[in-house]
């Protein structure tokens, strides 16, 4: 369903929630933080299970991606969402999606609002799936080896998250009672470092301090790398600053102005890509594909004919 008639209403008000308690969902106003989020869907034993930082909007949560590592055990944001409303270029209010998972005939523009940072249209509300809250966590901590995530991912002993540092490899897990008693009797046979039992606030508060770039510098990065050749990039960056999911091979960091160039070097030897941001959140000149590049800037023109929403950053070819 997309509907681009200029009097269609949106769903919620600013700065409000509409839950769906039954159908396991909710209708946020893109204003809305993920903080507040929480706090509303924790009333009705629910959660969102998304990473990114708390104070952070949810409409800016979606249009950079801030998918993290509990994306390994409940999905990304496109994974998530079920319907969005947005305003195109010329302040239209165009809807996608809704509450129901089969109701999208043609291309699906809810998917298409991810990570797009606001350069093909202005988020006003988003519809996601919703959780039960679980009843317990478990962060394990193994050494810093992507081959143990590797090992784990084919046992009982499978996690929901996994993020990898340069001192360890931290894994997450949450269930019920029963499940919590089976990790805590099994998972020392896989050479656990440490295991700590805690909430699922515990939990969101560990992933919240884990998944974010330092502040002190003016430029960020965020990596796509094949999951096994995660070290060779981030020895080649020359920073102990950055953090990455694990199983899917995404790396975020901070660097500066000097390294960038030697930064996209290391990606593309790795075989991967990689995105610098300023200190706005901002994504700096992407240099790609001509025939990419063509057809990004066709879908500009179409969704934002004069130039009213964020520059689409291409690079001068």
């Amino acid at each position: 369903m997309i509907s681009p008639r200029a009097d269609r209403q949106s769903l919620v008000e600013p700065g409000t929630i509409e839950h769906h308690l039954a159908d396991l969902s909710a209708s946020f106003a893109a204003d809305v933080t993920l903080a507040q989020a929480q706090e509303k869907l924790r009333e009705h034993n629910q959660w969102l299970p998304i990473d990114g930082d708390p104070d952070a909007t949810l409409g800016q949560l979606v249009q950079r991606n801030s998918t993290g590592p509990l994306r390994l055990g409940f999905g990304a944001w496109r994974d998530l969402l079920l319907g969005v409303q947005f305003r195109n270029g010329d302040g239209e209010l165009i809807t996608a999606g809704g509450r129901t998972l089969k109701n999208v005939a043609g291309y699906d523009l809810t998917k298409f609002m991810v990570g797009q940072y606001g350069i093909f249209g202005k988020l006003v509300t988003l519809t996601t799936r919703t959780y039960k809250r679980v009843e317990f966590s478990l962060l394990a901590a193994f050494d810093p080896d992507v081959k143990k995530l590797n090992a784990l991912l084919v046992t009982p002993c499978r996690p929901q998250w996994a993020a990898l540092t340069k001192d360890a490899l931290l894994c997450g897990f949450l269930g019920d009672a029963a499940a919590a008693e089976f990790y805590e009797k099994n998972l020392p046979q896989y050479q656990t470092r440490e295991m700590i039992r805690h909430t699922l606030d515990d939990d969101i508060a560990v992933r919240a301090k884990l998944w974010r770039a330092s502040s002190s510098s003016a430029f960020t990065l965020r990596a796509a790398i094949p999951p096994a050749r995660i070290g060779e990039f981030t020895s080649a960056i020359d920073s102990t600053d950055w953090v990455a999911d694990a199983a899917f091979g995404v790396v975020i960091g901070s660097c500066s102005s000097s390294l960038q160039e030697a930064i996209h070097q290391a990606a593309s030897i790795a075989r991967g890509t990689v995105i610098i941001f300023d200190s706005m959140g901002h994504p700096q000149n992407l240099s790609l594909d001509p025939s990419i590049a063509s057809l990004l800037r066709r879908l500009k023109l179409s969704f934002d004919p004069h130039g009213n929403l964020n520059p689409l950053p291409l690079a001068v070819s």
